[in-house]
């Protein structure tokens, strides 16, 4: 086969090959209870799949907090619900869509899309479904460097190390805000008002005072 015909392959040429690889191990799949939890919330991995779609990345980038912090489950969480081959499936049509956003006249093939389908569940499996849909809206704004003609692979696994750097330090961000806001709401909730304070340290001390004739009498009731 030449190099050319190699390129024009379809991905559903290419999936069979690498079902088929796996598929005894698929059927023998034991769902654990946090398996379970996903399965019930979002349905099979196609249906999970139809949430998660391309469309659902500008959500994720005008949602930043939701995107760190939410409750999407992450690639390594996909990878124990659903069977590999459906995570690889969803992150494809992801790298499909950025292809025709490109508009390149040099795409990524099939086989580029593969490998990197690969690369992102092994070395980002921390990711949130939510932050992946984050990074590729990114991508798309030019955030990380534009392509230059074409859909480099390489270009994207290095925005890919960009992203991981950005997102530690927007979490951080995050963490940091939340426990000052938790530090001045504690704050405010054992404040009291200057009326409240003299009233409160009137009653604890055993002396009054009073004014008479201009003057100060102190009187002493501790006895």
């Amino acid at each position: 086969m030449t190099i050319e015909a190699k390129k024009t392959k379809k991905l559903s040429e290419i999936m069979p090959m690498r079902i088929a690889s796996n598929g005894l191990q698929e059927k023998q799949r034991k769902h654990s209870e946090a398996d379970l939890a996903i399965i019930t919330r979002y349905g099979d991995g196609r249906k999970f799949a139809e949430t998660f779609n391309p469309d659902l990345q500008r959500a994720c980038s005008e949602n930043l907090v939701r995107s760190f912090t939410g409750d999407a489950p992450t690639i390594a969480a996909l990878r124990s619900a659903y069977p590999e081959r459906q995570v690889r499936v969803w992150i494809l049509a992801h790298l499909e869509n950025l292809n025709i956003y490109a508009g390149a006249k040099n795409k990524m093939n099939p086989d580029q899309m593969m490998m990197l389908s690969d690369v992102i569940m092994t070395e980002y499996f921390y990711l949130k479904a939510s932050e992946l849909l984050l990074f590729f809206y990114q991508f798309k704004t030019g955030k990380y460097g534009e392509l230059y003609g074409s859909v480099d692979p390489l270009r994207i696994s290095s925005a890919l190390i960009e992203f991981a750097a950005y997102r530690s330090d927007m979490i951080f961000r995050i963490e940091q805000k939340q426990k000052e806001e938790q530090r001045l709401g504690q704050h405010k909730k054992n404040a009291i008002t200057r009326q409240q304070y003299l009233k409160l340290k009137f009653k604890r001390s055993k002396r009054q005072w009073r004014f008479k004739n201009g003057g100060v009498v102190f009187r002493d009731n501790r006895a």
